[in-house]
């Protein structure tokens, strides 16, 4: 006779490292058995996210056991602005896609109930900022608070890559500077090398048109990915153009896709479209592997609507404990994203005035748009 859920379900919170530490094995696993897992809620991802942030990330990992077993976890972390409290998912700004990382089963409905009800009970929290949701993940429940936007992909097994015969043309401008190669850094400083260079370029082109990203504005964001590309979780891939850096993909494998999570380029070559070259053989290779996307992450920028076969609807649930907290996810879900537009044209100032408005759920874009590659 089975035991009835409240006598089996059980639910804990971590928010020390060593406690973190003393889940990776258990984890791993639930990571492994999540179908809808990404990555982004990867032990390697988190661990490393709070061991560079230190503490000035304060972790609050949800865990929810059944007869003992971990079935459910939701890594957050507590951030407060202005006088508010929210929990986000760990490593976000830089966190692309947020989620849940749970056992499949007719049970998992039980268990995403004991853990709102285990978050109802933090009092300390104003808002649950459950951000970046992809349609059909565990934590989606179909809401979309604010502006609807999507992240687009290459489905690796369901056709051939496209052929951009424009592109191709301009890459016969890069053949003028030497050989074109694909290469990836094997050895943990050339990794950590090649990610700090990459970021270099894209700080570079950002200070140039006085934009913002949130994510690499963010003082932790290049130590964590230098971290994550020591150790083997970061590719560090380099389109080399006569024998010098062109352009830089930051990636990695998760869910048996691979996440292209920074893309960068030198702007000597920008008249040969690096970044798309370095795309186009990115993709052919991640089909050799036996990949199953190649994901482009948000936004749907239009260089790469161009190469995808699809895109995956984004949502997202803001959850108030409080009077605060609903006051929060108003600003969030419905102003932030029309101040995102007015800040699009607000010329010089819009560096400025959007780092006001940094607890989003659009994301800003950490790859090369076309206009940033466009052919003189």
């Amino acid at each position: 006779m089975t035991a009835p859920a409240a006598s089996r379900i059980r639910t804990e919170r971590i928010e020390t490292l060593a406690g973190v530490d003393a889940l990776a094995a258990e984890w791993a696993a639930l990571e492994d058995a999540t179908p809808e897992a990404t990555g982004f809620q990867s032990f390697a991802w988190c661990r490393t996210w709070l061991a560079v942030a230190g503490e000035r990330t304060q972790a609050r990992i949800l865990c929810v056991r059944d007869s003992g077993r971990l079935v459910m976890l939701l890594p957050l972390q507590i951030e407060r602005r202005l006088g508010v409290v929210i929990a986000r998912w760990i490593g976000e700004p830089m966190t692309q896609y947020g989620d849940a990382l749970s056992l499949p089963g007719e049970e998992r409905a039980q268990w995403i109930a004991a853990a709102q009800d285990e978050m109802a009970r933090w009092r300390d929290v104003d808002l649950f900022a459950l951000t970046r949701l992809r349609a059909g993940c565990v934590m989606s429940d179909g809401t979309i608070a604010g502006e609807p936007f999507t992240a687009p992909y290459v489905d690796l097994r369901a056709s051939k890559p496209r052929r951009h015969k424009s592109i191709e043309r301009r890459v016969k401008r890069l053949e003028a500077y030497g050989a074109i190669l694909l290469e990836e850094a094997e050895s943990p400083a050339k990794r950590e090398s090649v990610t700090r260079h990459a970021l270099a370029l894209k700080r570079a082109w950002l200070a140039g048109k006085g934009a913002y990203s949130a994510g690499l504005s963010n003082p932790i964001s290049e130590d964590f990915l230098a971290a994550l590309a020591r150790v083997g979780f970061l590719r560090a891939n380099v389109l080399r153009v006569g024998g010098e850096i062109g352009a830089i993909d930051l990636g990695f494998l998760g869910g048996g896709a691979y996440r292209s999570l920074l893309g960068s380029y030198d702007n000597r070559f920008a008249e040969g479209s690096p970044g798309q070259a370095l795309t186009g053989r990115l993709i052919a290779r991640c089909a050799e592997e036996g990949l199953s996307a190649y994901d482009m992450l948000l936004p749907a920028d239009a260089y790469k609507s161009a190469w995808a076969t699809g895109e995956t609807r984004i949502e997202a649930r803001f959850l108030p404990t409080s009077l605060k907290g609903r006051a929060a996810a108003f600003v969030l879900a419905e102003l932030r994203p029309m101040a995102k537009r007015m800040m699009h044209a607000a010329g010089p100032w819009r560096a400025r005035l959007t780092s006001a408005f940094s607890f989003s759920r659009r994301p800003a874009s950490l790859s090369p748009s076309r206009r940033e590659e466009a052919a003189t």
